[in-house]
């Protein structure tokens, strides 16, 4: 497989996996596809023993998905993409391994849903994370941040996707530490190092147990993905994804 978005490398027990997709990382298709592989592809190297996932550049961890490829689907592409993209999100969350979050800039959508399945998040300052799905007509990441973070405010991002900062972020719960840059990936590297000395199946056994204990709160996942696939054919996703790229005020009909 060529890796044109994900960049992937080990050093010592640690991996470094590498979104580069300029100039706001945004992930398509294939991009979602390369990371699925580089997470496969590293749950299966005996070596690694944690994770540390970024992204290039200092102004976005990423800026979600590909918004360019909703405008063609409907009731029967639209959850066959979303299956994908959840299946990804699946594989980062259940990971054998800890997998530390480096968010070196904002992160919106499924960016932001990324880095909500990873198992500890710092963050920059200045980043900013947002729920942009409401303004496509669809949604999305209600289950992983209800179960993560303060449901009052992550409520507020689902119904209006506007976005929160840093320390607000922290403040819920989606946002473990705040760092300057300059210290973000030292201290990342620092955590992953610090796990990696641990026992391995120890690691991996208290990683089951804290999916375990999650279970309940994400028991709604298939329900929200039920009702994404609905969306996908509505008029209004249409509207909503239209006026984006347009660049003007949807008109919704409810329908």
């Amino acid at each position: 497989m060529q890796f044109d978005v994900v960049r992937s490398s080990v050093e010592g027990a640690v991996a470094t996996l590498t979104i580069d997709r300029p100039p706001v990382n945004v992930l398509d298709s294939a991009g979602y596809g390369e990371l699925d592989e580089r997470l496969y592809q590293l749950s299966r190297d005996q070596s690694v023993r944690t994770v540390v996932l970024t992204a290039a550049g200092e102004r976005f961890f990423g800026a979600g998905s590909d918004v360019k490829e909703f405008a063609a689907l409907n009731d029967v592409t639209g959850p066959l993409y979303s299956q994908r993209t959840m299946s990804v999100r699946a594989r980062l969350y259940q990971f054998p391994l800890p997998v530390i979050c480096a968010i070196n800039g904002s992160a919106y959508g499924g960016s932001l849903g990324l880095a909500v399945c990873a198992d500890i998040r710092l963050s920059v300052p200045e980043a900013r994370f947002n729920l942009g799905e409401i303004n496509m007509g669809t949604l999305g990441l209600t289950q992983h941040l209800s179960a993560r973070c303060h449901n009052g405010t992550v409520r507020r991002m689902v119904y209006t996707g506007e976005p929160i900062d840093a320390q607000t972020a922290q403040a819920i719960g989606l946002i473990d530490e705040i760092l300057p840059r300059a210290e973000l990936l030292p201290r990342a590297y620092e955590l992953a190092r610090t796990i990696a000395e641990k026992s391995p199946m120890a690691i991996r056994y208290a990683k089951e147990c804290l999916i375990e204990a999650e279970k309940s709160a994400l028991a709604g996942a298939q329900f929200e993905a039920e009702r994404i696939y609905r969306l996908w054919g509505t008029q209004d996703k249409t509207e909503a994804v239209s006026a984006f790229l347009e660049k003007r005020r949807p008109q919704f009909k409810g329908c």
